[in-house]
């Protein structure tokens, strides 16, 4: 049973603060996590609350002797994010926060380049936003030195996704929330193997924040598993024309038919799927000739061989920076520095095949 002086004090504070995480309930309360979970639930089935992964918001519709409760003060929240098909999952996340925790989102575009998200920075500022959830360029050579003293100087809570900044001055500074990107191509190259292949191929961006850590994973799993380690690992350049991708994936083609690669993880969904047409042209087969995995499933589904995919919990990420940030402005004290990290998913589908030699079953999926 959830006692009345704990039932008054967390309705008490939720009126107050709008909403919280369950670490700080547990300060304010005074008792263990598991009994700040049940008061909660115990609430929620009243009407009184609802629940959100990590902590809890007041219900809008709670009546306290007939009178409606208070909604929490309007939070506005500025974004800077990536104009892409990835970040726009991550946008419909944090919409949808945002919208449960009463606070409103001004977005603007980040073009990779530290000046001018210097200057899309200063711009939410000026429009007197509380918080700001950032995707700004990776944060790793001398280049930002700048860019990272202007944030360090800010006065309101930032939150980081999809950024994580372990070499930097920022790490004991800065709220982020990440994908586990090496447990990501660990899982592709682990489904594969499970499906009888040993020599995985990699073909990786030559950019971002994320292909190193695909790298790394895909090589921590050959070697866990045993597997060939002279698979080809590949370059593919960003930000060239098409005709330039196109040749690029035709010359990786030409190392895994040298290789004898039967597998290859390929990040980004553009790259595998150039990738799949240009298998087709040449009479390579996949699944049976060819597995292929894609990175990010943003359009992997659609391809003509649906592709298996490692799926970043994208939607995810934008809910839990919003709550986070939105929890750190209405907590009633300080909260330590949180560096959330969510692991990806396997989104399993025609291109593996049964493994290598498969014949005709590819199109059944994995």
């Amino acid at each position: 049973m959830l006692s009345p002086d704990r039932h008054d004090l967390l309705l008490a504070h939720l009126r107050e603060h709008g909403s919280a995480r369950i670490s700080d309930l547990v300060g304010l309360l005074g008792v263990s996590d598991v009994t700040v979970r049940r008061d909660v639930e115990a609430l929620e089935r009243e009407g009184l609350v609802r629940r959100f992964h990590g902590g809890v918001v007041l219900d809008r519709r709670a009546v306290t002797d007939g009178v409606p409760e208070r909604a929490p003060a309007t939070l506005r929240l500025g974004l800077l994010l990536p104009n892409g098909l990835y970040f726009r999952e991550v946008l419909q996340g944090a919409r949808e926060a945002a919208s449960e925790l009463n606070a409103e989102l001004t977005l603007a575009f980040s073009d990779h380049e530290p000046e001018q998200d210097l200057v899309a920075i200063r711009r939410h500022l000026d429009d007197g936003v509380d918080g700001l959830l950032l995707a700004p360029p990776t944060l790793e050579n001398s280049r930002h030195t700048r860019f990272e003293e202007r944030l360090r100087e800010l006065r309101i809570p930032v939150v980081l996704v999809e950024r994580e900044l372990r070499s930097t001055t920022l790490v004991d500074r800065l709220d982020h929330v990440v994908t586990d990107h090496q447990a990501g191509a660990r899982l592709a190259v682990e489904h594969l193997a499970r499906l009888g292949h040993r020599r995985i191929a990699l073909m990786v961006k030559d950019l971002g924040p994320t292909a190193p850590a695909v790298r790394l994973g895909h090589a921590q799993a050959l070697r866990a598993l045993g597997l060939d380690q002279d698979a080809p690992v590949r370059l593919v350049p960003q930000r060239e024309t098409s005709a330039h991708t196109e040749q690029r994936v035709d010359e990786v083609l030409d190392d895994l038919r040298a290789h004898g690669a039967t597998a290859v993880l390929a990040h980004g969904d553009a790259e595998a799927i150039v990738l799949l047409q240009l298998a087709a042209q040449r009479g390579v087969r996949v699944p049976q000739d060819l597995a292929i995995v894609s990175y990010d499933d943003e359009v992997a589904a659609l391809a003509s061989i649906p592709l298996t995919a490692v799926a970043p919990p994208k939607r995810a990420l934008g809910r839990e920076g919003v709550e986070l940030l939105v929890s750190r402005l209405r907590s009633p004290r300080p909260l330590p520095v949180h560096h959330l990290t969510l692991q990806p998913a396997l989104a399993v589908r025609a291109s593996c095949g049964s493994g290598p030699g498969g014949r005709g079953r590819g199109r059944r999926g994995c």
